[in-house]
């Protein structure tokens, strides 16, 4: 990964600002991109102090698509390249059946989904002419469906056919497209008590709730030159959870 240029959509939030740190600590020159210009200058420093790769800060709107096509040219211009696109945003934002309205609906698909799409039509063809890229789109084990969060897990599912077509369209033109799905991760974005915390852990295999440097590791794997014979994949990251739950709870 050293000297690659590694775009972070979603850089703001514990699990990018997780994968800026470490991808710069293997020698990436990481663009953190987020619509939150104050936390995106928190994990800037973060990146920082790691050292490795170079790092700089785009502060962007990811449902606007002109800001987002300028914010992908800026960076060409700069580097010449871009290498890997890592799909971090997440709004977790599900409701009950009951509760839910098409506004909420239509924002869920378009806070989860439009970004990703967006930057990815934006860097792609960069990727074509180079004849090298890497996609790596953080989703989460909740597209399989879970109660209270239909239109949160629906946007999650769209990341899971979306990441397979992709991968079978950029194959040839050596471009590889994966998925990390997360299980119960503790983060910032979702803060839980000592006995919420404790009782999630105790409800998994490995006896703990996932990091985010859990993701940012498996997220290296996938977006370095490595990878390059996996594409199309969906990596489960969840302590085990999947194994044995029905996530019909």
């Amino acid at each position: 990964m050293k000297d690659r240029t590694a775009l972070i959509v979603g850089a703001a939030n514990d699990i990018g600002g997780a994968i800026s740190v470490r991808f710069a600590k293997l020698g990436a020159k990481v663009v953190l991109i987020d619509g939150d210009r104050q936390r995106l200058d928190t994990v800037f420093a973060l990146v920082a102090a790691a050292g490795g790769g170079a790092a700089e800060v785009i502060a962007v709107d990811g449902a606007d698509s002109s800001a987002v096509k300028k914010a992908v040219g800026r960076v060409v211009n700069k580097h010449g390249s871009i290498d890997i696109l890592v799909n971090a945003i997440d709004h977790r934002d599900g409701v009950p059946i009951t509760e839910g309205t098409m506004e909420t609906w239509e924002r869920s698909l378009k806070e989860n989904i439009s970004p990703l799409v967006s930057f990815s039509l934006n860097v792609i063809p960069v990727m074509k002419s180079q004849q090298y890229g890497r996609i790596v789109n953080i989703g989460s084990l909740d597209y399989l469906g879970t109660s209270r969060q239909a239109n949160y897990s629906t946007a999650k599912a769209a990341i899971f056919g979306l990441t397979r077509s992709f991968a079978l369209e950029l194959a040839q033109d050596g471009i590889t497209v994966n998925q990390i799905l997360k299980g119960d991760i503790k983060s910032a974005d979702s803060p839980l008590s000592p006995e919420q915390e404790e009782r999630g852990a105790a409800q998994l295999p490995v006896q703990r709730l996932g990091k985010p440097e859990d993701i940012a590791y498996a997220a290296a794997y996938l977006a370095s030159g490595q990878s390059g014979y996996v594409t199309g994949q969906n990596l489960i990251v969840c302590g085990g959870k999947s194994i044995y739950s029905s996530m019909s709870a």
